[in-house]
């Protein structure tokens, strides 16, 4: 065999190209490698530097339980779920594949305020904008979070067995001009009174916990408090901008 050395170069580089290299899984015996299944590697197995957080999404199968590294929401909700419709979902304290750095706090500073876009890895037409408004630790799988997000736009959807990135557009939206404030309803009742302290008469959008829009009652008893009255006890979020 020539020196490696003395072969010419290839300068048009294709996924069906292949290199020579060693199996460590079988007594590294000398096999060809493509670069399709050495990009698909590097993808796949989360091994490229990147600010954008990487998730597998999986519908919730309580047999199986919930994975380390990937998004799912409290119970099965089928193989797709809209964009439109996310107002929570649990995330694990890990990126997928990366299961040694905890991303615990950075879910609180700086995601928490934030505004974010998340999108399929190998699809960036499937994209949607949030705020991410909380986290929680959740009380019973403490190796994942509990999200409140606040939809903004995108066309897009989780689809069971796909890869997300989670990346930053705008850090705290608090920050900005358009200041908003998140109120979470967690017991039911017919009458919300809630304190924002926006000092203004804001736009009040009600979510329910099951993600259906609410046309309620708002009363603005001052620039900072408003009572927001349902026909029947609700629990869910009010956004108020």
């Amino acid at each position: 065999m020539a020196r490696i050395s003395t072969y010419p170069l290839d300068t048009e580089i294709v996924g069906t190209d292949k290199w020579i290299g060693s199996d460590s899984q079988n007594y590294y015996a000398t096999k060809n490698f493509t670069v399709n299944s050495i990009v698909e590697y590097i993808n796949t197995d989360n091994k490229v530097e990147s600010n954008s957080l990487r998730y597998r999404y999986e519908d919730f199968d309580s047999v199986v339980g919930r994975q380390e590294g990937t998004i799912s929401f409290a119970s099965t909700i089928g193989a797709n779920k809209s964009f439109s419709t996310v107002t929570t979902f649990m995330i694990s304290k890990f990126q997928y594949k990366r299961l040694t750095d905890s991303l615990a706090d950075f879910y609180t500073a700086p995601l928490m305020g934030s505004m974010v876009m998340i999108s399929q890895c190998d699809k960036i037409s499937n994209w949607g904008v949030f705020n991410w408004n909380t986290s929680t630790q959740d009380p019973v799988e403490t190796n994942f979070y509990d999200i409140a997000l606040q939809y903004v736009s995108g066309p897009g959807d989780f689809q069971d067995g796909l890869d997300y990135f989670i990346t930053i557009l705008q850090y705290d939206t608090s920050l900005s001009n358009d200041k908003n404030f998140v109120h979470h309803q967690s017991v039911a009742s017919s009458t919300w009174m809630v304190t924002h302290n926006l000092n203004k008469y804001c736009a009040v959008d009600v979510v329910s916990d099951a993600g259906d829009i609410i046309y309620p009652n708002v009363d603005y008893t001052s620039l900072n408090t408003v009572t927001i009255t349902f026909s029947s006890n609700q629990t869910g979020y009010a956004y108020f901008n």
